[in-house]
């Protein structure tokens, strides 16, 4: 996931333009899936990222409605569009205390985790909702099943009766963006819910895109205020201090140490001493901090991206030297 989490977290954070911009690619019903230079260069139903949005939307909107309509509306501490770049997938999540406690009192006394210990580990633990959405608007599913053969590079699952256009940015993880977007664009319909003083709303990343990493360290900030993330999540806060100590550490080394430092955190992999992940955060952290270090650290770069490192490593430092370049 290395290389993947730097080039996904310089997206997902402004670094970077979404890749494709301008180009189309074109999906037929003799299942063929083709890059195209211009839409109007082939009769089809154009689907741009603005379309798949309010798709995104209207379906947020009935997920809100038939929770509403359940009854259950109290106490809502969560709402989360769960989302999977690669397979081409939303699905919506909702959560209020009451079914908290309920899912802490099932699960207390089979292990020996304490009630506090089980409420932190099923807060935010979306697959043991009650109140899963997955019926998306027709429009919706119809799009990402063809999203789908494109990204699995399976046109033979193709199913239309007619020409797709997709703009190729879509392709490049757009549909965080997208659902960034609509969590920004729901903040009115949230005021239907009756919510707790911590209610937080955000986009998560499925296993295999992100997951939880990708989640904490950049979506979850996207979507609301450090003050808001915190209140809702101490112990993320606990966790951004605990990594901002770590680099005011390593600054006090001289420059070429700091540049081993950050390698070796990158080479030594997730579980590595110093690991970004040990801080719910990934390897695109480790990253920016070299970025950081500026033009004095390239020679100290290149030194060691000519030695014996991992394949993903180099990738990482090929990165930060095309950008300090």
């Amino acid at each position: 996931m290395s290389a993947y989490d730097v080039h996904i977290g310089k997206l997902i954070s402004g670094k970077r333009p979404l890749e494709g911009g301008g180009g189309y690619l074109l999906c037929t019903p003799d299942k063929d899936i083709v890059e195209i230079d211009s839409r109007s260069s082939v009769n089809g139903i154009f689907v741009s990222s603005k379309d798949v949005e309010d798709a995104l939307y209207e379906f947020c909107q009935s997920a809100l409605d038939d929770y509403i309509a359940s009854g259950n509306n109290k106490d809502v501490y969560t709402f989360s569009i769960y989302t999977d770049t690669y397979h081409g997938s939303y699905l919506i999540y909702i959560n209020n205390l009451e079914c908290l406690n309920q899912s802490v009192e099932e699960a207390y006394g089979h292990d020996n985790m304490t009630r506090e210990q089980l409420h932190l580990q099923f807060k935010y633990a979306e697959g043991d909702y009650p109140f899963m959405y997955e019926s998306m608007p027709d429009r919706l599913q119809k799009w990402l099943s063809m999203y789908s053969c494109i990204t699995l590079e399976e046109p033979g699952y193709l199913t239309i009766e007619q020409n797709y256009i997709f703009e190729k940015t879509l392709v490049d993880s757009q549909l965080f963006l997208i659902a960034i977007d609509v969590i920004h664009r729901l903040r009115h319909d949230f005021e239907r819910l009756i919510r707790t003083d911590h209610f937080i709303a955000y986009v998560s990343a499925a296993d295999g895109v992100g997951g939880d990493f990708l989640t904490t360290s950049q979506l979850l900030r996207k979507c609301v205020s450090e003050e808001e993330l915190y209140k809702a999540m101490p112990d993320v806060k606990e966790k951004d201090e605990a990594f901002q100590a770590a680099i005011f550490a390593v600054k006090q080394k001289p420059l070429h140490e700091q540049v081993l430092h950050w390698i070796s955190v990158i080479e030594k992999g997730e579980f590595g001493k110093g690991s970004p992940y040990s801080f719910w955060k990934t390897d695109y952290e480790a990253y920016e901090q070299l970025i950081e270090l500026g033009d004095r650290a390239i020679p100290y770069i290149q030194e060691q991206w000519s030695g014996e490192l991992k394949q993903e490593t180099k990738l990482i430092l090929e990165m930060v030297l095309r950008k300090g370049g």
